[in-house]
């Protein structure tokens, strides 16, 4: 009877052990979800340069219809849209039109597994791009201003006066000049009182009146 008992145990032990190893491990092969992983930026993490990609990495392969990689800025506008990656269908991806400056943002995950499972995630990350401070290579050179700037007038030096020069006196031929200014003007002065006298004297005799025969 002892015997029967262990012949039937040994025949029972292997079915029911292997029966119970798949029944632990059946239901996570059923129902496994393509699970976030690894986010990028990583959620609640401060960035400091532009973010030109936004990823995730999950447990499982996706669908590429049915799985999204949304992300948003802080008034809810959409400023990138993404899927399963072609190369790497455990992976999503995200590229914006141009590299998220400062600000926070919020990346809504959906992934489809292959099962037809879905699972979603939300993450946020804040992008702070420390303004470059201006080398000394860039500092623009001043510009003169027109009320610094010294007028035309200004700079024009005064006008020296210089005194005309008078009548020279003409070489004569043995090299000694042969007058003055005052030489030449006398004889006019002269000449000029002789005309004078003259006139008064012709007016004088015309106004005396003739003898009477």
């Amino acid at each position: 009877m002892v015997l029967i008992s262990n012949r039937l145990l040994r025949h029972v032990a292997g079915p029911l052990v292997a029966m119970i190893v798949a029944a632990l491990i059946l239901p996570t092969t059923l129902f496994a979800h393509a699970e976030l992983q690894t986010a990028a930026p990583a959620d609640k993490s401060t960035v400091t340069e532009p973010v030109t990609e936004v990823s995730g990495t999950y447990s499982e392969a996706m669908k590429p219809d049915g799985s999204s990689l949304i992300v948003k800025d802080a008034s809810g506008t959409v400023v990138a849209r993404g899927t399963v990656d072609p190369a790497y269908d455990m992976r999503m991806v995200a590229t914006p039109t141009t590299p998220l400056g400062n600000g926070t943002y919020l990346v809504e995950s959906t992934s489809l597994a292959t099962d037809g499972d879905i699972e979603h995630a939300i993450w946020t990350f804040t992008v702070a791009v420390a303004a470059s401070s201006p080398t000394p290579g860039d500092t623009p050179a001043p510009t003169a201003s027109t009320s610094s700037a010294p007028s035309a007038a200004a700079t024009l030096e005064p006008a020296t006066l210089i005194p005309s020069a008078g009548p020279t006196a003409a070489p004569s031929g043995d090299g000694s000049t042969t007058g003055s200014g005052g030489d030449v003007v006398l004889p006019i002065i002269v000449a000029l009182i002789a005309l004078g006298a003259g006139a008064v004297f012709l007016l004088m005799r015309r106004g005396r009146p003739t003898d009477q025969p």
